[in-house]
C-alpha cells in the first residue's frame, strides 16, 4: 500500500466526518467549487492573452474603465461583475461568448 488514497476515497472520509451536513450543501460546495475554478482558470487566460500583446495591466485599465488593482484582482480569478469581463475582453481585441448547454443541446445566448 502506498500511503495514498484516491480522491473518491478522500471525498468518502470527508463526508462521514461530516454528517450533519447534507446532499444539497455538498452539491452548493462543490458547485461554488467548481465556478472559483473557472473563474480563475479565466482570468489566467486573460493574463496570458494580455502579456502576449505586450499589455501592462494599468494599460488595460485605461482601456476597461477601470483600476489596475482591479485587473489584478481579474486576473487572478475575482470575477464579480459579466460586463467588466466583457469590456476586459474587448480591450485585448477578444469577445466572450456564452451558451446555455441542456442535455446534449447547446445554444448561444450572447
Amino acid at each position: 500500500m502506498s500511503g495514498y488514497s484516491s480522491w473518491v476515497e478522500a471525498k468518502r472520509r470527508v463526508r462521514e466526518a461530516h454528517p450533519e451536513t447534507s446532499d444539497a450543501e455538498w452539491e452548493t460546495r462543490k458547485q461554488a467549487a467548481r465556478t472559483a475554478t473557472e473563474a480563475y482558470v479565466l482570468g489566467h487566460h486573460l493574463r496570458e492573452i494580455r502579456e502576449e500583446q505586450g499589455l501592462t495591466q494599468a494599460q488595460v485599465a485605461v482601456s476597461v474603465g477601470i483600476s489596475q488593482a482591479r485587473v489584478s484582482q481579474i486576473e487572478r480569478g475575482e470575477i464579480h461583475n459579466f460586463e467588466t469581463m466583457r469590456r476586459y475582453a474587448a480591450a485585448l481585441g477578444a469577445r466572450i461568448t456564452v451558451s446555455i448547454e441542456y442535455g446534449d443541446r447547446t445554444i448561444g445566448a450572447a
